[in-house]
């Protein structure tokens, strides 16, 4: 295994709020702007991804195998491989999206909604503390989705750099984010499609 950069400043964004706020919409403006040789989808909300950008979604690992040598976006949609069993299918793709990132060089997005769905605040999900852990050695940076931060595990809200929170539905989905500086009143009354945007390394924030 070789150490491709130990410098690389990860980014680990999670966008929390709740439903019909406007997460998937900023998601979608936030890694189209971004750039990077692969562009990691999952999308296991029927189709969603692939229509918002527009590419054709892997269903099988041979396509995915195929996509990822031609390089760009790379989406994978578990319904044939793992029906009904969307955690099983994200734990599949994070081991294969590792797997790529150690083996080949260049910036790399990890992309993924409703992680709720996908793990749970009890169990360590492994595969994606993987990728978190080894964001900064291979380049991955990770764009995540989650309609309350009381739903994923402390391990994996350790590893985020950056949170944009839109109106929280209680209190207890808002603790979270008031212990790393957020202002708990407002989170709690924000207008639709508003957010509040803090950097957790450098305190920097901003109102969108």
């Amino acid at each position: 295994m070789s150490v491709e950069n130990w410098n690389w400043p990860s980014k680990k964004v999670l966008i929390t709020g709740n439903s019909g706020t406007g997460k998937t919409t900023l998601l979608e403006k936030l890694v189209r702007k971004e750039k990077a040789r692969w562009k990691f989808v999952y999308d296991h909300k029927h189709g969603e991804f692939s229509k918002r950008f527009g590419v054709q979604p892997c269903y099988s690992p041979e396509e995915l195998c195929d996509q990822a040598g031609k390089g760009g976006w790379v989406v994978f949609d578990p319904i044939k491989c793992y029906p009904g069993k969307p955690e099983q299918g994200f734990a599949f793709f994070c081991d294969f999206c590792f797997c790529l990132s150690e083996q080949f060089k260049g910036r790399k997005l990890f992309v993924c909604d409703e992680l709720q769905k996908l793990l749970d605040n009890y169990n360590e999900p492994d595969e994606l503390l993987t990728v978190l852990d080894t964001g900064r050695v291979y380049q991955i940076d990770c764009f995540m989705i989650t309609n309350a931060t009381n739903g994923i595990h402390n391990r994996v809200k350790n590893q985020i750099t950056e949170v944009y929170a839109f109106t929280q539905g209680s209190k207890n989905s808002a603790e979270w984010l008031i212990e790393k500086g957020f202002d708990g009143e407002a989170v709690l009354q924000l207008p639709k499609f508003k957010y509040h945007w803090r950097n957790l390394d450098t305190g920097e924030s901003s109102i969108g």
